[in-house]
C-alpha cells in the first residue's frame, strides 16, 4: 500500500508477456515527444495533446519496468515517483519533467530503444550512441534537479549537431594538449 491507496485489481500480480508494443498507443513520434512540433503549424491543445502522449508513454514505460525487474520495494518507489510527475500540471515545467523522464528511460532501457527505433532508428541510434552517453550521466550527477537543462542540451546536439563526433573531438583537443606539454619538457 502506497500513501493510504486501496489495492485495487490493477495492483495484483498477474502473469503476461509484456513487449515494446505495450509503451504506448501514440500518434506523435519520438522526435515530436521530446523536442516538440514546429512553431508554425501549433494549434489551441497542442500542449494538452503532447502531456496526454507522454504520460502514455511514462505509463507504458512503467509497465515494461515492472515486467523487468518484478515486484520490489524499489520498483513501488518508482512507480510513486512516476505517478507524481504523471501528475504534475501541463506546463513548461511538467512537460519538461515528462521529457526528461523518456530521456531517462531511453538511455536505460532498451525495450524503449527498440520500441522508438521502429520508426526513427536513424534518431534513436543518435541518442543511444551519441547524445545519452554525454548528457545523462551529468544529469544524475547533479541529483536530476534541471529537467528542462536535460531536455535542451539533448535537443540541442541532437537536432543541430546530428551525427557530430563532438566526445571524439574533445578526446583528441586533450591528446593534443597532453602532446604539446610533452613536447615542452
Amino acid at each position: 500500500m502506497l500513501d493510504e491507496e486501496s489495492v485495487r485489481c490493477s495492483h495484483v500480480a498477474r502473469v503476461q508477456r509484456v513487449d515494446a508494443q505495450h509503451l504506448c498507443n501514440r500518434m506523435a513520434t519520438l522526435r515530436t515527444l521530446l523536442f516538440g512540433t514546429p512553431l508554425a503549424p501549433r494549434g489551441e491543445g497542442e500542449v494538452r495533446a503532447l502531456v496526454e502522449e507522454l504520460n502514455a508513454c511514462l505509463r507504458g514505460i512503467l509497465v515494461l519496468l515492472e515486467a523487468e525487474v518484478g515486484p520490489c520495494a524499489p520498483l513501488e518507489q518508482a512507480k510513486l515517483e512516476w505517478g507524481r510527475l504523471i501528475e504534475m500540471d501541463a506546463d513548461y515545467c511538467g512537460v519538461a519533467a515528462r521529457r526528461a523522464a523518456l530521456i531517462f528511460a531511453l538511455h536505460t532501457l532498451e525495450a524503449v530503444r527498440l520500441h522508438f527505433a521502429a520508426e526513427e532508428p536513424e534518431l534513436v541510434a543518435d541518442l543511444e550512441q551519441r547524445v545519452l552517453p554525454m548528457v545523462v550521466p551529468a544529469f544524475l550527477a547533479g541529483m536530476a534537479q534541471k529537467p528542462e537543462a536535460l531536455v535542451l542540451l539533448t535537443a540541442t546536439l541532437a537536432e543541430l549537431w546530428p551525427g557530430e563526433q563532438i566526445q571524439a573531438s574533445a578526446e583528441v583537443a586533450a591528446e593534443g594538449e597532453g602532446g604539446a606539454e610533452g613536447a615542452r619538457a
